[in-house]
C-alpha cells in the first residue's frame, strides 16, 4: 500500500476536527510554495492535478499521516491529501452545528485557532452551518467553525 493511499484512508474516516484544522493550515502554507514554484516554472499550466489514491485496506497512523503532509515533495499528492482534509472537516462542521441551532448560548474561543486557546467568551448562535456566527455578550460578533464551540456552562 502507498503511504498516501493509507494517509487518505486516515483522514477520511479522523474524528479529529482539530487536528484536521491544524493541517488544514500547513497545507495551505505549503501550497503557495508549490504553487508560486509551479508558476515561476510555466504557470498555470505547470500546476498538477491532485493525485488519485487507490483506496487502502489500511489507514495510517495519525503521525504518519501528519509527517505526509508535511514532508511530501509532490505538490499532486499533497493536493490530493488537501481534498482528503477538507472533505472530512466539512462533513464533522456541518454534524457539529447540529448542536448548535440559531439562538444557542455557546461559548467560543475569543481567537479562531486550532488548537482552541486564550480567553473563552459567550454569546448567542445567530446562523449556524459549516461555519458558525455568534453574536457576544460583549455585542462583538464572532465567526469560525462549530467545532469550536461549546455550550454555555459546560466544560
Amino acid at each position: 500500500m502507498s503511504k498516501l493511499s493509507q494517509a487518505v484512508t486516515f483522514f477520511e474516516s479522523c474524528d479529529d476536527p482539530i487536528l484536521l484544522h491544524e493541517l488544514s493550515g500547513i497545507v495551505a502554507r505549503r501550497s503557495k510554495r508549490f504553487v508560486a514554484q509551479a508558476m515561476a516554472r510555466g504557470g498555470e499550466d505547470a500546476i498538477p492535478q491532485p493525485a488519485e489514491a487507490p483506496p487502502s485496506d489500511s489507514a495510517a497512523k495519525p503521525q504518519e499521516a501528519r509527517n505526509l503532509v508535511e514532508s511530501t515533495a509532490d505538490f499532486a499528492e499533497l493536493q490530493a491529501l488537501a481534498r482528503a482534509i477538507g472533505q472530512r472537516t466539512e462533513a464533522l462542521e456541518i454534524t457539529a452545528s447540529a448542536n448548535f441551532p440559531t439562538g444557542s448560548r455557546i461559548k467560543v474561543p475569543k481567537r479562531v485557532t486550532f488548537p482552541p486557546r486564550g480567553e473563552w467568551v459567550t454569546g448567542t448562535v445567530t446562523t449556524t452551518g459549516t461555519m458558525l456566527r455568534v453574536e457576544l455578550d460583549s455585542g462583538k460578533a464572532w465567526q469560525g467553525p462549530p467545532s469550536l464551540a461549546r455550550l454555555a456552562g459546560r466544560a
